[in-house]
């Protein structure tokens, strides 16, 4: 079959969810079930719009700092130069060739609207209908079908569904709205034979905002726009899916996780899986506005990931009169965090105190240290286990700040526990992108620590009897056999794994059999310290 041609866009049997994506032949767990070259819409949001390529969205390191600590670990963005187009200046490409496909595809029809001095900084929304319009009033024939099919989705595209999200959050609306009308206004009114524009607009724009995912690299997980296209967006969400969206920049694509029989929908996640039930809904019904009836969901609340460890009424000491000031500030909001039914005094306590963490999470700029409380909150209360959201979602960004930090050690005992412990709880697939862009990470980390700026620590871990060229090559060795099977021969990610595989086997005399025996030999002791990370060594 040709690419694509294993899938069909149809009505889905879920009551209210319109269209979705069906398999019409059987995938296998890592295949490809759905590619597009760049999605419709790939645009980059107003920050990254100088440092980050608008056709490939590689990124350019400009602290530093970062661009020497990226280049010395082999990754793109350390030697990643982007150059403004002369035209506007107010976007950037890696390359010669990037910025002539942009010109040729979308970037001569927004060059001079962006450019002009009196435009103020265009939302990624905007600019993308801004483009569909160009290429729309240009070349109608072969623009047309992609643009109905960008209509078709929700909510534009079903009947009264833009009334319905006026209905649920009039604000939203009146926001699309308004941007709507400036993109038609900012492209120049354009009149396009058969269609009304403004509505036209209005519609793309709604959907493109309600529909589009947000697009980083695994590399550094850094968000870098939105990406919108009618193949991918027609996947419905399912908290147990079974297939998973992916950025290869600029290309995305659709991975089975599962196996997949032909006749099955396809679905990929739109919100983080591992969540408890009542945030996963509160999150859909927010941001999509839709309560999720899929398999898992219909069991409620009742799964094992939902159960605590302790009853609400345990909670006790320090952490209950920490609980009882937690209600008080996030009355607002406690709803979002209790099981259906729940409300009792208990319960809310609880609640405040999950809310207080998610708060953490939301909050940008958290330090450091409010990371490390929000875990020692949870673990220390004893209402939590380290494999329970929010703690899982807490240690990646304490990893992340420990990294930003330069505190080496910290960080690789973080990953390590990240490893061992939590990710596998959370995902069951090796060749999850999260797993995989852990270990890749964990790698690099143990390759500084092998340095001589850390013999101190290299002696204290070979006393413990663990080895950290073995323990590099043990991580190096999971992230190239399993990434096959999530990123393509031809994405950054996966280039940077197969060079630096390549480069390191190629000083070896061992033959990689007998390392990974070493390797498996000194793995239970790489558990064990993962294992002894606790709230009071943080």
């Amino acid at each position: 079959m040709l690419a694509n041609e294993g899938v069909e866009v149809k009505e889905s049997p879920i009551s209210g969810a319109g269209k979705g994506l069906f398999a019409r032949r059987a995938f296998s767990p890592g295949d490809t079930v759905v590619i597009v070259d760049r999605p419709l819409v790939a645009e980059l949001e107003v920050d990254r719009m100088l440092d980050t390529c608008a056709w490939c969205f590689h990124r350019g390191a400009t602290d530093p700092i970062e661009r020497v600590s990226a280049a010395s670990m082999g990754l793109p963005h350390g030697s990643t130069d982007i150059k403004s187009c002369t035209g506007c200046r107010r976007v950037g490409y890696c390359s010669k060739p990037c910025q002539s496909k942009a010109w040729k595809r979308e970037h001569k029809y927004e060059c001079k609207i962006i450019g002009a001095k009196d435009t103020p900084a265009l939302v990624p929304g905007v600019r993308g209908v801004i483009k569909i319009l160009g290429r729309l009033k240009a070349d109608p024939k072969n623009e047309s079908q992609r643009v109905r099919d960008a209509l078709s989705l929700w909510p534009a595209g079903q009947p009264d569904g833009l009334d319905k999200l006026g209905a649920q959050d009039e604000k939203r609306l009146e926001d699309f709205r308004l941007l709507g009308h400036a993109a038609w206004h900012y492209a120049g009114k354009p009149e396009i034979d058969g269609m009304d524009p403004q509505s036209l607009s209005k519609g793309l724009l709604s959907n493109i905002m309600s529909d589009s995912s947000i697009l980083s690299s695994p590399l550094d997980d850094i968000p870098l726009g939105i990406g919108f296209d009618p193949l991918l967006c027609s996947a419905n969400h399912s908290c147990d899916p079974n297939a998973m969206l992916v950025f290869n920049q600029p290309w995305q694509e659709i991975r089975a996780l599962k196996t997949i029989n032909a006749g099955d929908e396809i679905f990929i996640k739109y919100v983080e899986i591992t969540n408890p039930f009542s945030v996963r809904q509160a999150e859909l019904r927010k941001n999509y506005l839709f309560t999720c009836q899929c398999t898992k969901c219909k069991k409620g609340a009742q799964l094992e990931a939902d159960q605590l460890p302790r009853r609400p009424e345990d909670l006790e000491g320090e952490y209950r009169g920490i609980a009882e000031r937690l209600v008080n500030r996030h009355e607002s909001r406690l709803s979002a965090f209790l099981a259906p039914g729940g409300d009792t005094q208990a319960e809310r306590r609880v609640a405040a105190m999950q809310a207080e963490a998610y708060g953490i999470l939301e909050k940008e700029q958290a330090t450091l240290d409010e990371v490390k409380g929000a875990i020692q909150m949870c673990i220390g209360s004893k209402m939590w286990r380290w494999t329970d959201q929010p703690v899982p979602l807490l240690c990646r960004r304490l990893f992340a700040r420990y990294l930003e930090s330069g505190a080496i050690y910290q960080t690789f005992r973080m990953g390590v526990k990240l490893h061992f412990e939590i990710l596998p709880a959370l995902y069951a697939q090796e060749f999850y992108p999260d797993r995989l862009v852990n270990a890749w990470v964990v790698s690099t980390l143990i390759n500084v620590l092998c340095g001589p700026m850390h013999q101190e620590i290299h002696q204290e871990l070979a006393q413990g009897g663990l080895d950290l060229r073995l323990m590099y090559f043990g991580f190096l060795f999971f992230v190239h056999e399993h990434t096959p099977q999530m990123f393509g021969p031809d994405t950054p990610f996966r280039r940077v794994i197969d060079n630096t595989y390549a480069q390191i086997m190629a000083g070896v005399s061992i033959p990689e059999t007998d390392i990974k025996e070493k390797v498996q030999a000194m793995w239970p002791s790489l558990a064990t310290l993962a294992h002894n990370v606790s709230i009071s060594n943080l």
